[in-house]
Protein backbone atom coordinates (compact mmCIF):
# COMPACT_ATOMS: atom_id res chain seq x y z
CA UNK A 1 0.00 0.00 0.00
CA UNK A 2 2.87 2.41 0.76
CA UNK A 3 4.24 1.91 -2.74
CA UNK A 4 0.83 2.70 -4.21
CA UNK A 5 0.54 5.91 -2.17
CA UNK A 6 4.04 6.99 -3.21
CA UNK A 7 3.22 6.23 -6.84
CA UNK A 8 0.08 8.41 -6.88
CA UNK A 9 1.15 11.19 -4.49
CA UNK A 10 2.97 13.37 -7.05
CA UNK A 11 0.27 12.81 -9.64
CA UNK A 12 -2.49 13.81 -7.22
CA UNK A 13 -0.60 16.92 -6.12
CA UNK A 14 -0.10 17.92 -9.77
CA UNK A 15 -3.80 17.35 -10.56
CA UNK A 16 -4.87 19.40 -7.54
CA UNK A 17 -2.44 22.17 -8.47
CA UNK A 18 -4.10 22.39 -11.89
CA UNK A 19 -7.57 22.43 -10.26
CA UNK A 20 -6.91 25.59 -8.26
CA UNK A 21 -8.90 26.54 -5.15
CA UNK A 22 -12.13 24.83 -6.25
CA UNK A 23 -10.40 21.44 -5.93
CA UNK A 24 -11.47 18.13 -7.40
CA UNK A 25 -13.65 15.27 -6.29
CA UNK A 26 -12.46 11.67 -6.18
CA UNK A 27 -14.41 10.97 -9.36
CA UNK A 28 -12.71 13.88 -11.15
CA UNK A 29 -9.28 12.73 -9.93
CA UNK A 30 -9.94 9.19 -11.13
CA UNK A 31 -10.82 10.50 -14.58
CA UNK A 32 -7.85 12.87 -14.73
CA UNK A 33 -5.32 10.29 -13.56
CA UNK A 34 -6.81 7.15 -15.07
CA UNK A 35 -6.57 5.41 -11.71
CA UNK A 36 -8.90 3.35 -9.57
CA UNK A 37 -11.04 4.90 -6.87
CA UNK A 38 -9.51 2.90 -4.01
CA UNK A 39 -5.97 3.94 -4.92
CA UNK A 40 -6.98 7.59 -5.08
CA UNK A 41 -8.90 7.43 -1.78
CA UNK A 42 -5.99 5.77 0.04
CA UNK A 43 -3.53 8.31 -1.27
CA UNK A 44 -5.84 11.21 -0.38
CA UNK A 45 -6.28 9.87 3.16
CA UNK A 46 -2.51 9.92 3.65
CA UNK A 47 -2.18 13.39 2.12
CA UNK A 48 -4.98 14.76 4.32
CA UNK A 49 -3.37 13.25 7.43
CA UNK A 50 -0.03 14.78 6.45
CA UNK A 51 -1.63 18.21 6.06
CA UNK A 52 -0.80 18.54 2.36
CA UNK A 53 -4.40 18.34 1.16
CA UNK A 54 -7.63 19.61 2.69
CA UNK A 55 -11.07 18.10 2.35
CA UNK A 56 -14.25 20.18 2.00
CA UNK A 57 -17.80 19.92 0.70
CA UNK A 58 -18.21 20.99 -2.91
CA UNK A 59 -21.68 22.46 -3.19
CA UNK A 60 -23.08 22.47 -6.70
CA UNK A 61 -26.16 24.67 -7.13
CA UNK A 62 -29.12 22.91 -8.68
CA UNK A 63 -27.79 19.41 -8.06
CA UNK A 64 -29.86 17.20 -5.80
CA UNK A 65 -28.53 14.60 -3.40
CA UNK A 66 -25.45 14.40 -1.26
CA UNK A 67 -22.85 17.13 -1.52
CA UNK A 68 -19.61 15.55 -2.77
CA UNK A 69 -16.34 15.97 -0.92
CA UNK A 70 -13.62 17.76 -2.81
CA UNK A 71 -9.91 18.02 -2.17
CA UNK A 72 -7.48 20.86 -2.72
CA UNK A 73 -3.94 21.69 -1.74
CA UNK A 74 -3.40 23.45 1.57
CA UNK A 75 -2.15 26.99 1.09
CA UNK A 76 1.03 28.18 2.76
CA UNK A 77 -0.89 30.44 5.15
CA UNK A 78 -3.42 27.82 6.25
Amino acid sequence: MIEQVEQYRPRIVAALTDAGPQGRTVKELCGALGAGEQAIRRSLAVLVAAGVVREFSKYQPGVRGAVPRAYSLVGKGE
